[in-house]
């Protein structure tokens, strides 16, 4: 009973894959191409990513591979307005637009470029403020443990007489 289930589970499975494997999507459309050394290439790279000739700059060629891929400003997520009417709203993004090289560390749940302008405090300000914290509650506690202590007093164990042992094991191992 159980021996057709599994051929037809995995005649299923290799029809499944083999479906797959013709309809792979291609990212070759989308890879940057090699830097462009003439102002036809660059005119062509400026026209492949929407800008402008004027508005278009590639990155250096310093060998990280960025090849024609346009040099676009340091903004990230955050620094973007909320307000405005995106057509993907959660990611405070257009549709077909051109995405930064390191827009991948700038998301909302990441950093941005930008915080520095848009921090509330500066830096110094900020970790100086967390070590007085921290060691302004570790002083504390220490000083409050040593005025005051965490155990309660108590008095000494009352028993009937005095000078009586009241135990019955032997002196011996003590």
């Amino acid at each position: 009973m159980a021996l057709p289930r599994m051929i037809n589970g995995m005649l299923r499975t290799k029809a499944i894959y083999s479906v797959s494997s013709r309809s792979v999507v291609s990212h070759e459309p989308w890879k940057p191409g090699p830097y462009p050394k003439t102002e036809e290439e660059r005119l062509a790279a400026a026209k492949k990513y929407g800008l402008l000739p004027e508005e278009y700059a590639p990155h250096p060629d310093d060998g990280l591979g960025f090849g024609d891929y346009p040099k676009l400003p340091d903004i990230g997520q955050d620094s973007k307005s909320e307000y405005y009417p995106w057509d993907c709203p959660e990611h405070n993004r257009n549709f077909g637009e051109i995405m930064h090289v390191h827009a991948d560390m700038w998301g909302s749940d990441k950093g941005d470029p930008n915080y520095r302008q848009k921090a509330r405090y500066p830096d110094w300000q900020r970790v100086l403020s967390f070590f007085v914290a921290v060691f302004g509650i570790s002083g504390l506690m220490i000083t409050g443990d040593y005025w005051c202590k965490r155990y309660s007093p108590f008095m000494p164990k009352q028993w009937p007489q005095d000078n009586v042992k009241y135990y019955t094991y032997s002196d011996k191992y003590f």
